[in-house]
């Protein structure tokens, strides 16, 4: 969504942009000839990627050889997995690491961990800067379908997450938090947000609880209507082990709703935050939130005049 985010804010503005879904070609060798036209073309080249894998690094370090070329060359690091893969394991971690962030005129780091990270790895300082998740919550106004209406109506209060199912999305913590909530609060609904090669698993996790009818796990919805269910919760629950700099919370926040998320990553003021993997200490911040007055919505995360200012940089730079 943030790179969703930043592609139509620029194409609002009238700047030509392409966008590229590297997980559509699955050939380096075919997505370097993809980037080839725009060489020669007065493009920038920006790539997102999470940095907490090999392929990651690789990708990275192709984008920034072919980028070296055009007029400007900028990466994103986004994954809170990022600094701890890049300082232990094997030495080439952090030389490939090293010598990636170098190629590029400018890091731009989610959280002040990985820009830490970044400066580590021996990445300038003033190539470095933290840009939280480019943010654009509008008021959310979509047809959702009738029987999952008639299933919030009935519950109270209703819980929101979105996550992709794997170990570090922590939905084994959501849905332990979720069962003892239900103690407490008889009516309680929770839904879920998201896929993942584990979602098959969770499903059959959700079902050995006998929690089928009250935890709706809901797969990938489109953005709008995943607005829209946020705004019908009374709470907003991140349960990560490890994060970056999660846009849904700050979405969120800016809807209104109460957010109580892990202390992992970047989380923006506002945040009711308990330490990752303690249900107990989950739980006592849930009621908090629910007994708290409402806060004020944050202010939009990272402005996009200054993502222009660092595309011109870029290009001055080139």
């Amino acid at each position: 969504m943030h790179v969703s985010g930043i592609h139509r804010q620029l194409m609002a503005s009238g700047v030509s942009c392409a966008f590229l879904d590297t997980s559509q070609i699955r050939s380096r060798l075919r997505f370097a000839t993809t980037l080839v036209p725009y060489l020669a073309g007065g493009w920038t080249l920006h790539l997102h990627t999470n940095g907490h894998n090999r392929n990651s690094w690789l990708l990275a370090l192709l984008c920034g050889i072919v980028g070296r070329g055009m007029d400007g060359c900028i990466l994103t690091l986004h994954s809170g997995m990022m600094p701890n893969y890049v300082s232990t394991g094997p030495r080439w971690r952090r030389k490939l690491a090293g010598f990636v962030c170098r190629l590029y005129s400018r890091v731009l780091c989610v959280g002040p961990e990985l820009r830490d990270a970044a400066q580590w790895l021996g990445t300038p300082a003033e190539r470095t800067e933290i840009a939280p998740a480019c943010l654009a919550v509008g008021n959310p106004c979509v047809a959702l379908d009738a029987q999952l209406l008639a299933w919030i109506e009935r519950r109270h209060p209703v819980v929101s997450a979105t996550l992709f199912f794997r170990p570090e999305y922590g939905f084994e913590s959501l849905l332990e938090g979720v069962t003892q909530l239900r103690r407490r609060h008889p009516a309680l609904g929770c839904l879920v947000m998201g896929g993942g090669e584990q979602y098959e698993q969770a499903v059959k996790r959700v079902r050995d609880a006998g929690l089928e009818n009250d935890v709706l796990l809901l797969g990938d919805v489109d953005h709008d209507t995943c607005l829209s269910l946020i705004s019908r919760s009374q709470l907003f629950i991140r349960s990560t082990l490890e994060d970056g700099d999660s846009i849904s919370v700050r979405e969120a926040l800016a809807l209104g709703v109460p957010v109580v998320a892990s202390r992992v990553g970047s989380r923006p003021p506002g945040t009711i935050l308990f330490h990752a993997g303690d249900v107990a200490d989950m739980l006592a911040k849930v009621e908090l939130a629910w007994a708290a007055e409402p806060g004020e919505a944050p202010a939009e995360a990272a402005s996009m005049s200054r993502i222009l200012e660092i595309y011109e940089e870029a290009c001055v730079s080139a």
